[in-house]
């Protein structure tokens, strides 16, 4: 049986706790609140306040750190010191560092560091409604989203979940990015536009505008003779298809639009993690925690820096 602990936001924790109660082998021994710039977590049961992580790992084999913040960043590394197994997103960590120095702890510990996907609800159910993932040979990628809600995420955590949906689909190495961004409310830049060109000769044109009219989050996937666009806020994928025309009468476009289920991806996600501590130890690398989705968004977010440092 493995003991975790979560800390996090209680929405969070919620989320986390229902997807680990569908795995067996585990139990959760506690959840502890912390996020934003928190420097503290409260034990949600009885409501003592801990400043200090190490109290908190005394019974817990893993960890699942769900949200950023200062005392969230302490609890990886005084985690992986203590040799505990951790389970965090990319949003926790906060440079490349930070990134490689939790690798490092990890493999000195021996123990399982794995970093969640943010972005891709959905993705994997998609995935399987397509052909070959492999004869893509061009995606555009639009996310547009109004910022006036409360709590609404900025460009880089956008990003970085677009980021990781691509991975997802392209599944190759970055040759050539051009970025720029535009600053409209703020100093950081709300609106950006980047081109990605693959080794394996597939070429992404993204688009993400935080300052839009309305919200929309759309993909659009060329694979061999069919075009497909993805609407990842109604589920449908929507193809159309060039055939063969009997006589002049007949269309020689076919569209067929398809309602793609969606799937509890965190639960795969924490399920796969779990399997793989009972499996033993294993091979940690930047490719196999996820946390090539950073190192991208991060070297993304540069050349937009670059560009805007440029323009004023």
């Amino acid at each position: 049986m493995i003991n975790v602990g979560i800390v996090g936001s209680v929405s969070a924790i919620r989320k986390h706790t229902s997807a680990l109660n569908k795995i067996g082998g585990v139990r959760i021994i506690n959840h502890w609140i912390s996020g934003g710039m928190l420097d503290s977590a409260t034990d949600s049961e009885t409501g003592r306040v801990y400043t200090e992580p190490g109290p908190l790992l005394e019974k817990t084999d893993a960890l699942i750190i769900t949200e950023a913040g200062t005392f969230c960043s302490r609890m990886a590394v005084a985690a992986l010191r203590k040799a505990r197994h951790v389970f965090l997103y990319p949003t926790v960590v906060h440079s490349f560092t930070e990134v490689y120095h939790l690798i490092q702890l990890a493999r000195e510990a021996n123990v399982i560091l794995k970093c969640g996907r943010t972005g891709t609800a959905g993705i994997q159910a998609l995935i399987k409604a397509l052909p070959d993932t492999h004869d893509i040979s061009m995606i555009d990628f639009q996310h547009y989203r109004k910022i006036t809600r409360p709590g609404s995420a900025g460009i880089s955590e956008a990003l970085l979940s677009d980021v990781e949906i691509i991975n997802n689909l392209v599944h190759a190495r970055v040759i050539s990015i051009k970025a720029k961004g535009l600053c409209m409310l703020s100093s950081q830049p709300e609106i950006l536009n980047a081109r990605l060109e693959f080794d394996n000769g597939c070429a992404v044109n993204y688009n993400c505008n935080l300052v839009a009219a309305q919200d929309e989050f759309l993909i659009t996937l060329v694979v061999r003779n069919k075009i497909l666009k993805y609407n990842f806020l109604t589920g449908v994928l929507t193809g159309w298809y060039l055939q063969r025309t009997i006589n002049q009468n007949e269309c020689p476009i076919f569209i067929e639009s398809i309602q793609v289920e969606q799937t509890d991806s965190l639960w795969n996600d924490l399920s796969d993690y779990f399997t793989m501590i009972l499996s033993g130890p294993a091979f940690l690398s930047i490719n196999d925690n996820g946390f090539e989705s950073y190192v991208l968004t991060d070297r993304i977010l540069d050349k937009v820096m670059k560009t805007l440092i440029q323009c004023a």
